[in-house]
């Protein structure tokens, strides 16, 4: 697939004959007429891009699976916002060999030098029960290799190789901030929340040619994965401090900072209150800045079409300075 062309360089009317990986596909009825199309997201590592077979729908939806590569000849044409990839019942095909890196997107940051930079952190701490902790997790390789390439979302943000450290250095770093603007803040508290607020997701997403959940991330959840991996490594730590347990524990559990959101709490001490809006405000900066750059392709509008993922449209500025 040394011509692979990727979703990032489709416009409209280009006539494509490339390879993606099946996002999702669903059979729908039409609105005016009797019978099905199929709809399809076509995935790979540069965006997705909805595709559409109007005819022998049926037939065409047995060719493949969610997750299965395929081979699609077919037409962009720009509807309603959206490019969308118009394709028949013999212009898709399974393939079986391919680069499932061509599909998985990666982080651009370096991430043995954020994983130093982290580590670091520890060396100013006063709390030696955090100290200890901490140091217990970076010694751990099993960890180390894990928290290096595990994504930190399916499909919403930092959904790529080296999404959850990416978004935990950017966590860590706005509550870094928070700590120098309010300096009553228990700094030591408030770095190890914000470093261990996710590593269950590093359990709790299986990578192929899509990101998806484990057994386990779907039916226990990051939030309390994160919650039973810190405190077995809290039962190994000498003495550790029970009211400083109960504060790192319930940070955790509340960092989605709404039950609605997924927190069995909501924050009930400052430091929890911080993490909280330091991981909302990374992950919405990230997703609005990520579904812009992907909406932003052959645009012929000021605004974008209606983005699902921020329940919103998107202002993508006009061009003539209008």
């Amino acid at each position: 697939m040394d011509d692979k062309v990727f979703v990032s360089q489709l416009k409209d009317g280009t006539a494509v004959d490339s390879c993606f990986v099946i996002a999702e596909k669903e059979l729908l009825d039409f609105k005016s007429k009797p019978g099905r199309y199929l709809q399809v997201k076509f995935k790979d590592r540069t965006g997705e891009i909805w595709g559409k077979c109007w005819e022998e729908a049926y037939e065409a939806s047995e060719k493949f699976e969610i997750g299965d590569v395929v081979q699609v000849r077919g037409n962009v044409i720009y509807y309603n916002g959206h490019l969308q990839l118009q394709f028949t019942l013999r212009g898709v095909q399974k393939v079986e060999n391919y680069d499932r890196f061509q599909f998985i997107d990666s982080t651009k940051q370096n991430v043995n030098e954020l994983y130093t930079q982290l580590r670091g952190l520890t060396k100013s701490f006063t709390n030696i029960h955090l100290k200890a902790l901490l140091t217990s997790f970076f010694d751990d390789p099993v960890f180390e290799e894990g928290f290096k390439v595990s994504p930190c979302a399916k499909s919403h943000h930092h959904n790529f190789l080296g999404g959850l450290i990416e978004h935990t250095f950017s966590v860590t770093v706005i509550c870094r901030t928070m700590v120098k603007l309010y300096p009553a803040l228990d700094k030591d508290l408030l770095i190890t929340g914000a470093i261990l607020h996710d590593i269950g997701k590093i359990e709790s997403y299986k990578v192929d040619t899509l990101i998806d959940l484990t057994p386990e991330g779907g039916l226990y959840d990051h939030v309390v994965m994160s919650y039973e991996k810190i405190k077995a490594k809290i039962r190994d730590q000498e003495d550790f401090p029970k009211d400083l347990e109960r504060r790192l524990l319930h940070m955790i559990l509340s960092h989605h900072g709404k039950k609605e959101w997924g927190s069995p709490v909501v924050p009930m001490i400052e430091e929890a209150c911080v993490l909280s809006y330091a991981d909302l405000l990374d992950s919405q900066t990230s997703e609005f800045l990520k579904v812009k750059d992907q909406l932003d392709i052959n645009r012929k509008s000021i605004w974008s079409g209606f983005s699902r993922k921020l329940d919103r449209f998107i202002y993508l500025g006009d061009e003539n300075g209008l």
